[in-house]
């Protein structure tokens, strides 16, 4: 609880040293080589007890190459850039350092460098942290020990069925499926991945499907002390699987003496359908789908067909449906009513299963690209209350509320979402940038933008978002270049706008206008 000032021991030195480096090379920083720059000056500035030499003009000349005739009074690039990186560290900690033993901060109206742990942070900060009293855990893709390769689809499921059982529970911090799979096939250590995901428990396992048999062995670890808090092994029928999913996730819940309130113990391990058939199927789509390119993603809807086909009364398997729908409707892949097939499944699932945080969400998507604002908000509100670690969820919510205008609420939810999924999609980095551009921080939107190219360059959204970006900026030969790339990647049409609030909606079309009488020069 220490407030670290002068005179700094080597240990604290090289700790700060160690949380700046992390911190300065995550993908916060990949793109802002001038707040980099200035950090690392601040700090080494306030480590080397030389912070009274950190004025305006100096910073000016040792940081931005400034000349002996500098004026702060008539160029503000000093202010201007603290201010970014001051954001630059809220977004940091928001996420990838939420968990650090060190944290660097910059007060308002001064250039010192405030170092201190973490619990010592500015206003605010505690709040944030305060959410990690809660105990973290990471699922992790189970090993496949069957003979066939083919067999991966089924085994991922089953981690990706307990992520989403352990995520519904209040009491829990539970990493998205997306990040923990990042780590499938990569032989890193236990102790590694967590400090990369920022949490203090994995679950990690094997399966072995063997007929109409499965294997199923499980473990809890906690990565401060290495020790395996619990560990089984489960030699069952196929037909039990649910039974089993059930048992492993209750283990877990128990070993970190995890609270349940309200209907939680009730919707732990609910599957939702009694057909092995149907969810067999699901998983199948799932594996397809995560895959987001064109080809796949009909193969996922024709999946999700089915397991709604093999049960009517599976309600996630029409939330997924509808959600296989609207991505392909987005990306111009399939037929205008596509939309409205979307809508129908999500209200299926919905009206199957109104405790489904999946059902809600998608329906909260869906309705946000038929312009249905407010229901779109109230569905998508709904979505986080009952699964308050769906990432996606909070993504979807978060680009709403974007659209609506709403851009300091939406930062809100896209960095909750971005320390559920701390490897985010490029879809992430551009809800991301889309809350900047609402909120008039363009420099930061390019960022976001230009970090989700680099994840997927072939994503058209981005290059789009990009453009109008640099536009609003009137650097208009990137904006040109940054709008030719979405263009090719479109086959020459436009995506569908994420916009719905009328004034954002007609400063894009005048944007779209722009861009066209700029390429005819």
């Amino acid at each position: 609880m220490t407030n670290w000032q002068e005179p700094w021991s080597k240990a604290r030195t090289e700790a700060v040293q160690a949380c700046l480096a992390k911190m300065l090379g995550t993908n916060v920083f990949a793109h802002a080589e001038r707040q980099k720059r200035l950090l690392a000056y601040l700090v080494s500035q306030t480590l080397a007890g030389h912070g009274n030499r950190l004025k305006g003009y100096t910073i000016a000349i040792e940081v931005f190459d400034r000349s002996s005739d500098f004026d702060p009074s008539v160029e503000p690039i000093v202010r201007v850039e603290t201010a970014r990186l001051r954001a630059k560290l809220r977004e940091y900690y928001a996420d990838q350092g939420r968990l650090d033993p060190v944290r660097i901060e910059i007060p308002k109206g001064a250039y010192l460098v405030r170092i201190c742990d973490s619990a010592d942070a500015l206003p605010g900060a505690a709040d944030a942290a305060g959410k990690e009293e809660k105990p973290s855990l990471a699922v992790l893709p189970f090993a496949n020990m069957s003979d066939d390769p083919a067999q991966d689809y089924f085994v991922d499921g089953i981690a990706e069925d307990l992520t989403t059982d352990l995520s519904k529970l209040s009491g829990l911090v539970v990493i998205s499926r997306h990040s923990a799979f990042a780590y499938k096939g990569t032989g890193r250590s236990a102790g590694d991945i967590a400090r990369e995901l920022g949490v203090r428990y994995l679950v990690e396992g094997s399966v072995r499907r063997d007929g109409h048999r499965v294997r199923i062995a499980a473990h809890l670890i906690d990565s401060v002390t290495g020790a395996h808090l619990w560990a089984d092994r489960y030699d069952r029928d196929l037909k039990d699987i649910f039974a089993v999913q059930d048992e492993v996730a209750q283990r877990i819940v128990k070993n970190l003496e995890v609270k349940l309130v309200g209907i939680e113990s009730d919707r732990l391990g609910h599957e939702g359908t009694s057909s092995l058939e149907a969810h067999d199927v699901l998983l199948r789509g799932l594996e397809r789908l995560w895959h987001y390119s064109r080809e796949p993603a009909a193969e996922a809807q024709a999946f999700f067909a089915k397991a709604v086909a093999l049960d009517p009364d599976y309600a996630a398997a029409h939330a997924w449906l509808a959600r296989s729908y609207v991505f392909q409707w987005a990306m111009h892949w399939i037929g205008e009513d596509s939309l409205e097939v979307a809508y129908e499944h999500a209200n299926a699932a919905v009206a199957l299963d109104d405790n489904l945080p999946l059902g809600h969400a998608v329906l909260g998507w869906v309705q946000m690209w038929r312009k249905q604002a407010n229901e779109a908000l109230s569905a998508g509100r709904h979505a986080v209350a009952l699964d308050p670690n769906d990432a996606d969820a909070q993504l979807f919510l978060s680009i709403t509320l974007s659209a609506l205008g709403r851009g300091k609420e939406s930062l809100n939810y896209i960095r909750s979402a971005i320390r559920l999924n701390p490897h985010p999609s490029t879809l992430y980095l551009m809800a991301l940038g889309i809350c900047y551009h609402v909120l008039g921080q363009f420099e930061e939107a390019i960022e976001a933008y230009q970090r989700g190219i680099e994840l997927r360059p072939l994503f058209p959204p981005n290059h789009e978002c990009l453009a109008m970006a640099y536009l609003r900026l009137d650097r208009k030969d990137e904006a040109l270049a940054a709008w030719r790339t979405h263009l090719t990647l479109t086959n020459g049409q436009p995506l569908r706008s994420v916009w719905i609030e009328e004034t954002l909606r007609t400063a894009q079309t005048a944007a779209v206008e722009r861009f066209d009488q700029l390429v005819r020069r």
